[in-house]
């Protein structure tokens, strides 16, 4: 299995890239970003095996890896939608809305419709502390961020956003500033509210 690969980029238009490696091959992988011709490229890759046929899958850090290799256990779901998940809605928005039901971020990524949004949720959110784990900092050690997200009820996020979205503001536009803002000195909703207007 091909896991990490590290070497030269020959070629690259935002969905593959072509690398080559000290060894002089060149792998094709599918890779969501652009990267400069002739620049040294390191990224870890999902090695993908069908019955007829295998593919690569790039990722720049192994906890986006981590959230692809979930989202691709779901019946149907597959690497083709995981990844298109990941890079356009985001790895720390995924976590939110598998932890709120956030059906609407989800379907905000091509080709994923309310029903196949539904099944995701309902299939891995109760993974979603495994995700966090694995967003932990070296060593072992939960970040201030990881931390906050457990202590916080999450009914009081679920009526802030509810609250948000009633104001027209997007649940993808504000769960990165929520998470960022979890605090167990948080106790209601209005005062998660206030902090998210500050910050928006």
């Amino acid at each position: 299995m091909i896991g990490y690969l590290k070497g030269e980029v020959l070629s690259s238009d935002g969905k593959k890239v072509l690398l080559k490696t000290e060894l002089g091959i060149g792998y094709e992988v599918n890779y969501a970003y652009y990267a400069d011709i002739g620049s040294d490229l390191e990224i870890y890759t999902h090695h993908h095996f069908t019955d007829s046929d295998q593919s690569l899958w790039g990722f720049n850090s192994l906890e986006d890896k981590s959230v692809f290799e979930l989202l691709k256990s779901v019946n149907k779901v597959g690497a083709s939608k995981a990844y298109v998940l990941l890079t356009q809605v985001g790895k720390d928005n995924i976590i939110n809305a598998l932890t709120f039901e956030q059906v609407d971020v989800l379907t905000q990524a091509s080709g994923i419709g309310k029903k196949m949004a539904e099944q995701i949720i309902l299939s891995l959110k109760d993974k979603v502390d495994k995700i966090q784990v694995m967003n932990a900092q070296p060593g072992g050690k939960p970040s201030a961020q990881d931390g906050a997200s457990a202590s916080l009820d999450k009914s009081i996020v679920r009526e802030a956003l509810e609250a948000l979205e009633s104001l027209g503001y997007k649940d993808k536009d504000v769960n990165k500033i929520i998470r960022e803002n979890m605090s167990s000195n948080i106790v209601s909703s209005e005062e998660l509210i206030k902090i998210v207007l500050r910050e928006l």
